[in-house]
């Protein structure tokens, strides 16, 4: 079976358990036992039997259910083993990625977000899309990517002045090395990595998550989507050789070991997962007010 059936049929098993059964079960036989033993006098030569049938009974049930999750712990094992190859094919993808065009990347869709004046926030891969419109309002705003070439649609989008007042910073991502060293710390109220990471393999993420975390003031959000491999759809984009394998638990579990709060997460029908994680805190600003123009693109 590929790795996406296998996880399929895990979630189907993970939704089931013989426990609601045993329940009702139990409610059912305990009145009958009940009833019974209203009438010792007629029902002595009974009672013993039924209450015997009834220990047994509760013995396969709980043989049935250890039984069942012994597969479960067997298919985790397979799926254990499966996906270690698509980790490192994550990198394989990750380096093809790194290559492609400017036109290529940035086609890729992004989402509204709100906007506050108070705090700057941090956008990574802007991209070709309007929901820069939305952000214009954080002072300042700074833009990341890999590529002057990937920056330039989201700052060509405005005029001059308020090219200026942007802050684009290119980075390198590499692991032995910090990525957002040029980026100040505890400053953001916001950061969004909007289908960026979806073709980011995991230690790439980790360290991502790890460095952003610095970068949120208390209370700051840091706002992603990315390929959840908990679910069968986001495996088999992994299994046609477009975005990577980033197993949603092991993604939640390493946000919460950093310190992170999750506050928010939605799956859309496709295959992507928004998630929002949050530095524990309240944001606080000295800014009393925001004597900028509106702005708006050229």
């Amino acid at each position: 079976m590929k790795l996406s059936e296998l996880v399929a049929y895990r979630n189907q098993l993970d939704a089931l358990s013989s426990v609601p059964a045993l329940q009702t079960a139990n409610l059912e036989l305990d009145k009958i036992l009940h009833l019974v033993g209203t009438q010792p006098e007629l029902m002595t030569s009974f009672t013993h039997d039924l209450d015997s049938q009834y220990a047994d009974i509760q013995k396969v049930f709980a043989k049935f259910e250890d039984d069942l999750n012994n597969l479960k712990l067997q298919l985790n094992q397979k799926i254990e083993a499966a996906e270690r190859p698509w980790f490192q094919e994550s990198y394989t993808l990750y380096e093809g990625e790194l290559i492609r065009s400017a036109e290529f990347v940035l086609e890729l869709r992004k989402p509204n977000t709100l906007d506050n004046w108070k705090y700057p926030a941090l956008i990574i891969r802007p991209g070709l899309e309007t929901f820069i419109e939305n952000m214009v309002a954080y002072d300042p705003l700074y833009l990341v990517d890999l590529s002057h070439d990937y920056l330039t649609p989201a700052m060509n989008r405005f005029n001059e002045q308020y090219q200026t007042r942007l802050r684009p910073y290119v980075v390198s991502e590499e692991l032995d090395q910090n990525i957002l060293t040029k980026i100040p710390n505890d400053q953001f109220g916001m950061c969004l990595a909007y289908n960026y990471f979806n073709f980011r393999p995991f230690e790439i993420l980790k360290k991502y998550l790890a460095e952003i975390y610095q970068k949120l003031k208390p209370g700051g959000i840091l706002a992603f989507t990315f390929n959840d491999c908990d679910r069968p759809s986001a495996i088999r984009l992994v299994e046609n050789y477009y975005c990577c394998y980033t197993p949603g638990y092991l993604v939640r579990e390493l946000a919460v070991s950093m310190g992170y709060e999750i506050v928010y997460s939605w799956n859309d029908p496709g295959p992507t997962t928004w998630l929002e994680l949050k530095k524990p805190g309240e944001l606080t600003s000295l800014k009393g007010g925001q004597t900028l123009a509106k702005i708006v693109p050229k």
